[in-house]
């Protein structure tokens, strides 16, 4: 009997080793994996910043491109309203003479 329990003890301890050995291939294969994972995170990350950072650039771009525009047409409707009020001055007098004698002249046709 002594050598059957010793049989038995020794299967048991050679099962126990090969669970021991089962349990920490599966924690080195989850170790692992979640360091595969923190890397993947870390790339799309990256990536998803250097892609955002892009699109703010051209945003950024877009409004200083704005803003060079609004400019411009500024500048070009102050030069266009300086035109036409000099304009203004140089004929309302010919202007406001032209109206007295077309209501003198009217008025007398009556």
């Amino acid at each position: 009997m002594s050598a059957s329990n010793s049989q038995g003890i020794h299967t048991l301890l050679e099962a126990e080793k090969e669970a021991s050995s089962i349990v920490a291939q599966a924690r080195e294969y989850r170790v692992r994996r979640l360091r595969d994972a923190r890397t993947e995170a870390a790339k799309d990350i990256s990536e998803l910043q250097a892609r955002k950072t892009s699109e703010l650039l051209a945003i950024q771009q877009k409004s200083v491109n704005q803003s060079e525009l609004t400019e411009s047409i500024q500048h070009d409707t102050d030069e266009r309203l300086v035109g036409i009020r000099s304009q203004f001055e140089q004929n309302k007098q010919q202007a406001v003479a032209k109206l007295i004698e077309a209501v003198s002249s009217a008025s007398g046709a009556w």
